[in-house]
């Protein structure tokens, strides 16, 4: 009778809730900002235009990931814009009807990512298992002016 108390308590130690439970993370780009906004991540410093996402006026880009024990750390909003691509996202530029755009830079030593207040790799949106991001008319007005060619 013993063994059998023993063995039912290594089994329910073993299947407990740490080892099967899963966290669900869902991140949302929101664009309200009145125009096309382009988002075109660099990786490792570089400029990825292949793999640039458009996001509609009113539209939004969506990535859900599940994370199983042992976490691997989840997602970023810097996350759902990388694609097979080796290596990080080290900036994010958005680009507004190829007539402004701004570039956030990834929070570092070398990066105070505190100084621009709506820089999407502030923690703030970035620490939960659901975020949205939404790209406001706000923004638009305090992108730099490209001319008409912000390639």
């Amino acid at each position: 009778m013993k063994k059998l108390i023993i063995i039912i308590l290594l089994g329910l130690l073993g299947c407990g809730p740490e080892s099967s439970e899963e966290k669900k993370y869902d991140y949302s780009v929101v664009n309200n900002s009145g125009y096309i906004v382009e988002v075109i991540p660099y990786i490792n410093g570089v400029k990825e235009t292949s793999n640039k996402v458009t996001i509609q006026n009113g539209g939004n880009f969506n990535k859900k990931y599940t994370d199983y024990a042992p976490y691997s750390g989840g997602l970023s909003m810097s996350g759902i814009f990388k694609s097979n691509t080796i290596g990080n996202v080290t900036h994010l530029e958005f680009v507004f009807k190829n007539s402004k755009k701004i570039i956030y830079e990834e929070c570092s030593v070398t990066s105070n990512c505190n100084s621009l207040p709506r820089n999407i790799f502030r923690p703030e949106f970035n620490n939960e298992q659901t975020e949205v991001y939404t790209i406001t008319p706000e923004d638009f007005q305090n992108a730099q002016d490209c001319g008409g060619n912000c390639n």
